[in-house]
């Protein structure tokens, strides 16, 4: 293909992602492609079955006289990626079309590190739900692999300490299916998932800070995944928040994620539990062992005050990094995604800490930031929308 009729492409094809339904016209003025390269672009899509014809608007947006706009959407059902997500709590499977709406799923409640072999694993999964899935495999886009660590620049290498992961051959995968795959980091997966099929909700820069066993800041910036030079890009869990404050496991002392991380409250819980310092949280499990953020969070609402007070140094802590955040990057709009916000009681008492940090950003800057309800399938859906943007969108 033409390298110009393929960039011509891909720009419309994004815009009709992020503004459709929307008139052939609106795209010539908006990307500043000719009206004619954008009404022969959209016949082939539409001849190819991807985009349709709509029909008239029902009023002309700036009040012209002149013909009625003629309306194109993007034919959802015309293709399908699979997500995947592994995580430190569950694993996720799920079939989306091209619109992100999710055809069919499955989370197995289990982690990446109770299995032997990933790729025999993700093999089986895959194999289940396209058979479930009758006629999907003939319309597959790929497979994107969200996970939780780094990823090298050309995406073909996951760097990580966990031994799980050194057998994992994405190639087997790719020949067994006869598709693409990507894969990525989840919370970077998470983030572009919001950019692809929250198209009204999500600005071309922002900021995607999740909040769960481990912290990550993905970065959206002039509608691209900002593609860092250096895999640690992101951990903003490893910024300082305490000068000589408690040993990371990084080696560092004081970061972020040693005072607000899932991982760091589940295990002061487990302490409390062990030394049976809570009355409430003792209440709840049985053992070191049941101590989950579910119960975390329970111990707080009913007012244990150690719990509280856990919670509260963690609240004031992340207030600290997003008001740092803001400043530094100043995106648009700052997406805070995670359990632990989802709980109303904690959110109104972050929002106390937060409206006081970003104070002097002027008053309706807390309006710029927005807690996203946590799914145990984002990050499924969002490594659907790499491969849906990098082998679709962008081919």
């Amino acid at each position: 293909m033409n390298p110009i009729k393929k960039s011509n492409r891909t720009r419309i094809l994004e815009y009709i992602f992020r503004n459709a339904p929307v008139s052939r016209a609106t795209i010539a003025e908006q990307t500043d492609i000719t009206p004619a390269t954008v009404t022969t672009t959209t016949m082939a899509l539409v001849n190819e079955g991807i985009i349709v014809n709509l029909g008239e608007a029902e009023q002309v947006s700036d009040n012209t006289p002149g013909r009625k706009r003629q309306l194109i959407d993007l034919n959802a059902d015309y293709a399908y990626a699979i997500g995947i997500e592994f995580n430190e709590k569950n694993i996720a499977f799920c079939i989306t079309n091209l619109r992100g709406h999710i055809i069919d799923q499955k989370l197995v409640l289990t982690t990446y590190k109770e299995i032997n072999n990933i790729t025999a694993f993700i093999l089986e999964e895959v194999e289940k739900l396209i058979q479930h899935n009758e006629g999907i495999l003939g319309k597959l886009i790929g497979i994107g692999i969200g996970v939780p660590g780094k990823i090298s620049r050309n995406k073909k290498e996951l760097i990580t300490d966990s031994k799980v992961w050194e057998s994992f051959n994405p190639e087997r995968i790719k020949e067994k299916f006869d598709v693409p795959i990507i894969m990525e980091n989840n919370v970077r997966c998470k983030a572009f998932g919001e950019y692809l099929f929250r198209p009204l909700q999500t600005p071309e820069h922002f900021s995607f800070f999740h909040i769960g066993m481990g912290m990550y800041c993905a970065n959206v910036i002039n509608g691209e995944l900002f593609e860092q030079e250096n895999y640690i890009s992101g951990e903003i869990g490893h910024t300082i928040v305490e000068v000589d404050g408690k040993l990371c496991e990084c080696g560092k002392c004081g970061c972020l994620q040693t005072y607000a991380s899932e991982r760091w409250l589940i295990k002061a819980g487990k302490l409390l539990v062990k030394n049976k310092s809570s009355l409430i949280l003792n209440s709840l499990v049985k053992e070191e062992e049941d101590v989950t953020i579910e119960k975390i969070i329970s111990a707080y609402n009913l007012g244990d005050e150690i719990i509280r007070g856990y919670i509260s140094k963690a609240l004031k802590y992340l207030s600290m990094t997003v008001s740092n955040l803001s400043i530094v990057m100043n995106p648009t709009k700052i997406f805070l995604h995670g359990q632990l916000l989802g709980n109303q009681e904690i959110l109104k008492e972050f929002q106390t800490y937060i409206e006081k940090d970003l104070n002097f950003m002027g008053n309706n800057y807390f309006e710029n930031i927005e807690v996203l309800p946590y799914e145990p399938n984002n990050g499924a859906v969002g490594a659907s929308a790499r491969i849906i943007y990098t082998y679709f969108i962008n081919e």
